[in-house]
């Protein structure tokens, strides 16, 4: 038996962090101030580019040479003026404009007039009032245009003028400076990794910033141990972590090859943690696990990450220390959330999924969580962080841990997961799992224990979910959620107490209850692409904890064929 996860975060907990962020903001502004040095404004000369994970895209390049930006779920039509000087429609769009991560795209074609609209609209930044704002000038904003800039330096100097060249480099010395002083005052998550992999990248490829490159290398080096766990995962819990860091990690390292510099032993090996990690995640789409805030993530830049990995290590079936089981035979993969809630610097985008799982098999993901619908409506951030959203069992509509509403701790922390479950208890044994958490003992004085038990060939896996304590006699209602994917159909057979379920390859699979209360299909929604969800179908088995304490079921292949008729999933429009 082992206890998996991190440290649970409570209230008291909370109000600590919020202390002791504020503290080392105060001693990190004074360091600043005290002991910065001065620095030329303006850099030697990019020696060459970083590597970017990703190909550019001629119709993305296209629309962006008719003046249409289609960035963060919403396109706008800038044709008529520079995009910087338009009110943007959302501060997300305007962070994906400001960061110009589009810019790689006009590399498609990388001609002179490719060249030309790009130092264009490099110029219209610098120009715009909107530069200097606070979206422009926030640090993750910031690390991202720098890269970048970089990465694209080819594009923007060929043919390029010695004004221009010169408007160039101070502005990357500008936001090397800024990042350099910023990245003292940061406190820790990812943007202070991103940060400082960014630094890191600049000083190895523009000549003569070896200074730059050792403080950023051991700025990263801390950030990196704070944030990766001894399993490969990330401290967020969240599997699109881990390719965000890749995306960083990565070409610092193919950098310091092409400089014939030595790579840390700290990024090597944390590179070599991380890939298993991804693969831990990965289903056979090409796409990552949706727990704890993961979108839909690009296959490509999949793809394109894991041609990097050198080492191609297997993922270990017990990730302990990211509070994750990996159940996976023939095909098939089921993963299982066995962890507690992250702790607060790495909890505000994360669910209250404690003991939720996902089923796929193939390229199809039977079973499934909602995802990170506030990805397409801001405003359903709540519900997708919600239990009921998991593929778990919720007790009294009341999720197994909270998020933070309270003023100013809110203001200030964000809209931190907190008071989730205290302990889990996990024991593995080959394809079987069982954990049990306590996120609803002080509410209902009970515990929830799952098991979860996979065939040896992956066409049949066996459930329990049962609820544990003397308090179950008071007669609680719970259910127990199983949110289907988006390319499954389902059609109830009330009599049989089952679902059947089509797959988009004509297989049918079988949801059945072997002991417990009857079963029903409600609607769902899930995400199914960057900003865009899908109506879906979720199983529901609903009971009282004085009846029915223990839900036994069961999901497996059909051998033959079977005529279902059930309606299609449905897109639904972002508001």
């Amino acid at each position: 038996m082992s206890k998996s996860g991190p440290t649970v975060t409570t209230f008291s907990s909370l109000i600590g962090f919020a202390l002791r962020r504020l503290s080392a903001r105060v001693l990190a502004g004074v360091r600043v101030l005290l002991w910065q040095r001065p620095v030329s404004v303006i850099p030697a000369r990019v020696m060459f580019a970083p590597e970017a994970l990703v190909d550019p895209d001629p119709a993305v390049a296209a629309d962006i040479y008719a003046g249409v930006f289609a960035l963060a779920g919403v396109v706008v039509d800038a044709s008529a003026r520079s995009p910087f000087m338009i009110d943007a429609p959302s501060p997300d769009w305007a962070r994906a404009l400001h960061s110009f991560g589009w810019l790689h795209h006009l590399d498609a074609q990388a001609d002179r007039l490719s060249s030309s609209n790009a130092r264009a609209l490099f110029d219209e930044w610098l120009a715009a009032p909107s530069a200097n704002g606070d979206i422009a000038n926030e640090p993750d904003v910031m690390a991202d245009r720098l890269y970048a800039w970089l990465v694209q330096s080819p594009l923007l100097l060929i043919g390029a003028d010695p004004a221009f060249r010169q408007r160039y480099m101070r502005a990357l010395g500008r936001h090397m400076r800024r990042l350099e002083r910023a990245l003292a005052l940061l406190p820790k998550g990812m943007t202070r990794l991103r940060v400082a992999a960014t630094l890191a990248i600049a000083g190895t490829v523009i000549a003569d910033e070896g200074r730059l490159a050792r403080k950023a290398m051991g700025a990263l080096a801390d950030a990196v141990s704070d944030e990766i766990l001894p399993d490969g995962g990330h401290a967020s819990r969240s599997p699109e972590a881990l390719l965000t860091i890749l995306a960083v990690l990565i070409p610092l390292r193919e950098a310091l090859t092409r400089r014939q510099l030595p790579t840390p032993d700290f990024l090597r090996e944390t590179i070599d943690r991380v890939f298993p990690m991804l693969r831990f995640f990965r289903y056979g789409d090409g796409g990552l696990a949706t727990f704890h805030g993961t979108g839909i993530v690009s296959p490509a830049l999949m793809e394109a990450a894991l041609d990097y990995d050198d080492v191609q290590g297997h993922p270990a079936p017990n990730a302990r220390y990211s509070g994750y089981q990996r159940l996976a035979a023939g095909g098939t993969v089921v993963l299982f959330d066995t962890g507690r809630a992250p702790p607060p610097s790495h909890a505000q985008r994360a669910h209250a999924s404690t003991l939720a799982f996902e089923f796929a098999h193939g390229a199809t993901r039977l079973v499934v969580n909602c995802g990170a619908l506030e990805r397409a409506r801001p405003d359903w951030i709540a519900a997708a962080r919600a239990s009921a959203a998991q593929s778990t069992l919720v007790i009294a509509e009341r999720s197994s841990a909270k998020v933070l509403e309270r003023w100013p701790l809110v203001g200030y922390l964000g809209p931190v997961l907190y008071r989730g479950p205290r302990r889990v208890d996990v024991t593995r044994e080959g394809l079987t799992a069982r954990a049990d958490h306590d996120g609803y003992h002080d509410a209902f004085g009970l515990l929830h224990e799952r098991t979860l038990a996979l065939s040896d060939d992956g066409l049949w896996l066996d459930g329990t979910d049962r609820l544990i304590g003397p308090d179950r006699l008071d007669g609680y209602p719970f259910v127990v959620r199983f949110h289907l994917g988006p390319n499954v159909k389902a059609r109830l057979e009330p009599k049989r107490n089952r679902v059947l379920m089509t797959l988009p390859d004509s297989a049918i699979w079988l949801f059945g209850l072997d002991e417990g209360p009857g079963l029903a299909l409600e609607d769902s929604i899930v995400l199914v692409g960057p900003r865009q969800v899908r109506r879906t179908t979720q199983i529901v088995v609903a009971g009282n904890s004085l009846t029915d304490d223990t839900v036994r079921w069961h999901i497996a292949r059909h051998a033959a064929p079977l005529d279902i008729e059930a309606e299609s999933a449905e897109d639904i429009e972002p508001e």
